[in-house]
């Protein structure tokens, strides 16, 4: 009785060594690369989320540049005295000057009319002035400013008189509120996919513990009979394959016993056989 409880207690630790083995392989080779996959997506989905935002806003103000400029380009644009004027009067009346800035520069990029007034007299440094004077299109910059240090996301558009570029329509946004709202929904992706990578892997925990048991019990009963324990029984309490790996692992048992028992019935009666005229001769 002490020999069996040490025996199994002795086969605790491996049978539990087993069970972490298959579980680690099962989650290294079939687990990880869905959690990997999952958040692969995740990251995948916000990137385009952000660019998708980005590229609307970019284009909702590229519309409004857009707008002013072929109201100046078209009616304006006659002498630098009505330009001016209605410069002033369209700065005054901008109706989203609470979250955008409306700028006016001249051909040499320095802002002359503003619809805040204390970037007058200021020369951004953003690379889509200089491109839109040069080029004769509208540009766009989406970075840090280089005077406010904060994010910003502009649009320069250029103004024509007699066939040339003499200034440049601004509108410039902070993206701070975007940038929340891009982190916080990002946050939101990021942690679906841990949710959905937590559930899957508590799923696949639980799934590989009622696999890896089993097998590591069947797998240390075979081991047993391997080392001389014949005939031992493993308890059959599966009604899936493995029960008919139990049954065929108990049969084999059972066969190997009866002919364990066989060979030495047939060796002690040789050995009978074989002293009797043995001691005869002696």
């Amino acid at each position: 009785m002490l020999d069996k409880a040490e025996e199994a207690s002795r086969s605790a630790p491996k049978r539990k060594r087993r069970v972490v083995g298959m579980r680690r392989r099962w989650i290294m080779g079939s687990v990880l690369p869905v959690i990997v996959i999952l958040l692969l997506i995740a990251a995948l989905t916000s990137v385009i989320l952000v660019t998708n935002f980005y590229s609307n806003a970019r284009s909702a103000l590229e519309s409004k540049a857009r707008s002013g400029v072929s109201y100046f380009n078209t009616y304006v644009m006659v002498s630098y005295n009505e330009y001016y004027r209605n410069a002033v009067l369209y700065a005054k009346d901008f109706e989203d000057a609470d979250t955008i800035e409306l700028q006016f520069l001249d051909k040499n990029g320095r802002i002359d009319i503003s619809s805040r007034g204390q970037t007058i007299g200021l020369t951004p440094e953003t690379t889509e002035v200089r491109r839109a004077l040069d080029g004769g299109r509208m540009e766009s910059f989406s970075g840090k400013d280089p005077l406010t240090g904060e994010n910003i996301l502009a649009v320069s558009a250029p103004l024509v008189f007699d066939g040339s570029v003499v200034g440049v329509l601004r509108l410039v946004t902070a993206t701070r509120e975007l940038d929340k709202q891009v982190a916080l929904l990002t946050l939101a992706f990021m942690g679906i996919a841990v949710v959905i990578s937590g559930v899957v892997l508590a799923v696949n925990l639980a799934f590989m513990r009622r696999i890896a048991l089993p097998v590591a019990e069947v797998t240390e009963a075979a081991k047993r009979i391997s080392d001389g324990s014949y005939g031992i029984q493993i308890p059959n309490k599966y009604d899936d394959e493995m029960g008919q790996l139990v049954d065929n692992i108990n049969q084999m048992s059972l066969q190997i016993s009866q002919s364990e028992k066989m060979q030495t019935e047939f060796i002690s009666s040789v050995s009978h056989e074989l002293r009797t005229p043995l001691t005869a001769i002696t």
